[in-house]
């Protein structure tokens, strides 16, 4: 019997200090700043029945650091979330380790190490690309899109 007892406290203990995953409704909007992030993925939920816009999503920001730090969501009714987009990212401002899925999109203040590494990234993205299609339509679609720097 006070073996039953003891464990049923420890479960007890265990369950109530068990605490759970901070959502972005659990914080204000000033909490935060923005900076730029990259979608690492962004993939469709393994529930069958969840829309097909709710999705499970990484993602890398302080693309400028040498250690850029990575942020996960899980079951975000996103659209537009796709693998390799631009992202602004909301970093707190006491903790940079608390961070969610701002907007797709880039910051119009970005550094010099942020557009070197967006405008490679963005690079190897076309090279992608050139690669999957023919010649002669990818020289179309980036005629008159694409400038020489």
């Amino acid at each position: 019997m006070r073996k039953t007892l003891t464990i049923l406290i420890m479960l007890s203990l265990g369950l109530f200090s068990c605490e759970s995953e901070k959502k972005y409704s659990d914080f204000k909007e000033s909490d935060f700043y923005e900076v730029q992030g990259i979608i690492n993925y962004a993939n469709p939920t393994s529930d069958p029945f969840d829309s097909p816009t709710e999705k499970n999503i990484s993602f890398t920001y302080f693309i400028d650091r040498p250690n850029p730090k990575t942020g996960i969501e899980n079951e975000l009714e996103m659209f537009e979330a796709k693998n390799g987009y631009p992202l602004i990212v909301l970093v707190h401002k006491d903790d940079e380790n608390i961070s969610f899925y701002g907007r797709v999109g880039i910051l119009g203040n970005l550094n010099e190490k942020e557009k070197a590494f967006l405008k490679k990234h963005f690079q190897n993205e076309m090279n992608k690309i050139k690669e999957d299609i023919p010649e002669h339509i990818y020289d179309t679609l980036t005629k008159d899109t694409i400038t020489k720097n």
